[in-house]
C-alpha cells in the first residue's frame, strides 16, 4: 500500500492542517492551536493522554507557561484517505526556549484524522519521541 493515498484535495487538505498546527505552535498561538482538533479529540504524549477541547486547552497552558519560544517544522511521512476518516505520519522537530534553556526534539506523530464540519481535524495524536536533546 502506498504512503499516500485517497483524493489528492484531500491529501493536501490534511498537509494544510499539519502545516497549521507547526505554525500555531511556532507562534504559540493557542486558539489557532485547538482549531486543529476535533472537539472530542484525543492527544496522547509521553507525559499526558487528555481527551476534548477544554483538556487539550488546560494541557497547552501547562506545557507553554514556561517557555519563552518555539519553533515547530512538520513533514509527512504518510497520509492516507478513506472517506471522512484518514491516517497520517508526520515527522516533526521542535527547538524551544523553556525557562532560559534550548531544547530540541525530533519525534513522529500519528495520527487519526476526521473530517469535521467540512474541514480536517484530528481525532487523535500520538507523540513518540526519537530524539530529545
Amino acid at each position: 500500500m502506498s504512503a499516500f493515498s485517497g483524493p489528492p484535495e484531500d491529501r493536501a487538505a490534511i498537509r494544510e492542517l499539519l502545516e497549521t498546527y507547526a505554525d500555531a505552535a511556532s507562534r504559540i498561538d493557542k486558539a489557532q492551536w485547538l482549531d486543529c482538533w476535533a472537539p472530542d479529540a484525543e492527544w496522547i504524549t509521553s507525559h499526558a493522554q487528555v481527551r476534548g477541547h477544554d483538556e487539550l486547552g488546560r494541557t497547552w497552558d501547562d506545557l507553554f507557561t514556561d517557555m519563552d519560544a518555539m519553533i515547530f517544522f512538520a513533514m509527512p511521512g504518510a497520509i492516507q484517505v478513506a472517506g471522512d476518516t484518514a491516517t497520517a505520519r508526520c515527522h516533526v522537530r521542535e527547538i524551544a526556549r523553556i525557562g532560559g534553556k534550548v531544547m530540541k526534539f525530533a519525534a513522529r506523530y500519528d495520527d487519526d484524522l476526521v473530517r469535521h464540519d467540512g474541514r480536517w481535524r484530528f481525532a487523535r495524536r500520538t507523540y513518540v519521541m526519537n530524539i530529545a536533546e
